[in-house]
């Protein structure tokens, strides 16, 4: 493939929504000249019904745009509880009835807004080749599978191994040009303090929070000779519950890391409503990333 290094794509990355996107932010996203918008999930608070409105609003975008879906999407709060309570099993299972009702009814509210996982796209936003892939969706972080059942029944996946296997797969899939991971969660393997860009900051102990899955799938990828430009998630806030700020960009092993998770994304600065997004600029060869609040 002959890659022409002058021609440079934008992206506008959405950290988790939350509930926090109204008119106003479809009105300016419409008329940025954005080439492509990427959401890394969490659309919702903690009840379907207004992520779904949240959903319906997004549908108005007319800028290609791509959403996996966080742990608050397609799942209600006491599916959301069960989840994060380290034993509870039954409850889980009992729970995640109607969740593939519910994600698609998302999808339905999306539109042209496509909600994915486990999935792979190749695109030339402004020129640019780039194959999007898209992660584990739903991720909770840390060692365990959220979702377990819907995942198994919607995607064939059982275990954390099987989902790094589904990713490298989606990387065998790719053809040449650079490759952009969208993901909910960041990947492990990236820092083990609370402060980390995907570290714990809600238990005692210290840990890194970041997907194995992802890890491996990034790791695979390089040692197969791709082109990595940058991986795009968010789900841990960059506040942390102690008052500290993640790092809201990384650079390792020549990729970008970018946590677009600034909750919440709406803030008043002297009377006047800013919202925040990351710039993501894009060359076949090159990423960069740059904090916005319009």
């Amino acid at each position: 493939m002959e890659i022409d290094t002058a021609q440079v794509a934008t992206v506008a990355v959405i950290g988790d929504v939350h509930l926090f996107w109204d008119d106003a932010d479809v009105a300016f996203f419409n008329g940025s000249g954005y080439d492509l918008v990427l959401f890394v999930g969490d659309l919702a608070g903690y009840t379907q019904l207004r992520g779904r409105r949240v959903a319906r609003l997004l549908r108005k975008l007319r800028v290609p745009a791509m959403c996996i879906p966080g742990n608050h999407d397609g799942l209600h709060a006491f599916q959301l509880g069960a989840e994060i309570a380290p034993r509870a099993h039954r409850l889980r299972n009992a729970f995640c009835q109607g969740q593939s009702r519910r994600c698609a009814t998302l999808e339905r509210a999306l539109g042209d807004v496509e909600l994915l996982g486990y999935s792979r796209r190749r695109i030339d936003p402004a020129g640019v080749p780039l194959n999007i892939v898209v992660g584990r969706p739903h991720s909770i972080g840390g060692r365990r599978l959220a979702c377990l059942r819907y995942l198994a029944k919607r995607y064939g996946i059982d275990s954390m191994d099987a989902s790094a296997a589904r990713l490298k797969a989606l990387v065998d899939g790719c053809d040449d040009a650079p490759i952009v991971f969208l993901a909910h969660n960041g990947p492990s393997g990236l820092g083990d303090r609370a402060d980390s860009i995907w570290g714990c900051d809600f238990r005692k102990k210290e840990e890194d929070w970041g997907d194995r899955d992802l890890e491996e799938a990034l790791r695979y990828a390089k040692s197969s000779g791709r082109t990595v430009l940058a991986t795009v998630a968010g789900h841990m806030h960059r506040r942390t519950k102690s008052g500290k700020t993640r790092p809201a960009q990384i650079t390792h092993d020549g990729v970008l890391y970018v946590n677009a998770a600034e909750v919440p994304r709406h803030r008043s600065e002297n009377g006047q409503k800013k919202r925040h997004h990351v710039k993501l600029t894009l060359s076949p060869t090159s990423a960069t990333a740059q904090d916005r609040w319009v």
